[in-house]
């Protein structure tokens, strides 16, 4: 609940900044937290709730064939696709959580007691978003384009909560691409963005 709190307490200060949030482009969210990409081998990624601190990591010429390796062979449908981008996304938490020191981040904030450094919905957009624009610059998103992160709340049954954004090309539907409800290299959840806004959340949470 406390991790719930503070993820809405940073997503009222970002919604005044997000009012035309689906028109925006992806890197915008990024730079409220000076936190674009570089490069395939250079990422700067959120290390703590809130992006109040972040982390400039690499990918060694391994790490990026191992996570090219996800998209082989290359997907015939977007479902397919979604999967691949998925466990891609677990596996970019995985080599980046020994370098940023984010390896112990638990599902839905429940590490915040931990010592360790936690993540809260802000922070795993922006981790997300940016590992989504990276798979597309390097061209291992064929069937989709990354979007600007979705947010739900200010109403009396949900809390406010964030997430990053899929929108598959041919069929002009989006999806979100939840990490905050898994630990770190855990694969996200992708589900069709009106399920989201709902209020989703996995069933085994």
């Amino acid at each position: 609940m406390r991790s719930q709190r503070r993820c809405a307490a940073t997503f009222v200060v970002l919604a005044l900044s997000c009012c035309a949030a689906p028109n925006q482009r992806p890197e915008t969210y990024l730079l409220l937290h000076s936190a674009v990409p570089q490069s395939r081998s250079r990422l700067v990624i959120c290390t703590r709730a809130g992006c109040e601190e972040t982390s400039t990591i690499e990918f060694s010429k391994a790490d990026w064939q191992s996570i090219e390796s996800v998209f082989t062979p290359k997907a015939e449908d977007g479902e397919t696709e979604r999967e691949q981008i998925a466990d891609a996304i677990g596996l970019m938490e995985r080599l980046a959580g020994g370098q940023a020191g984010t390896w112990d981040d638990q599902p839905a904030g429940q590490g915040v007691f931990r010592g360790t450094r936690q993540l809260d919905c802000v922070a795993e957009t922006n981790n997300t978003t940016a590992y989504l624009l990276l798979l597309q610059r390097q061209g291992l998103l064929l069937k989709h384009t990354t979007r600007y992160p979705a947010h739900r709340g200010f109403t009396r049954l949900l809390v406010p909560h964030n997430t990053a954004v899929l929108q598959e090309n041919n069929t002009g539907r989006r999806f979100a691409v939840d990490a905050y409800f898994h630990a770190n290299g855990q694969p996200p959840d992708i589900v069709p963005l009106n399920l989201w806004l709902q209020g989703y959340e996995p069933e085994n949470r």
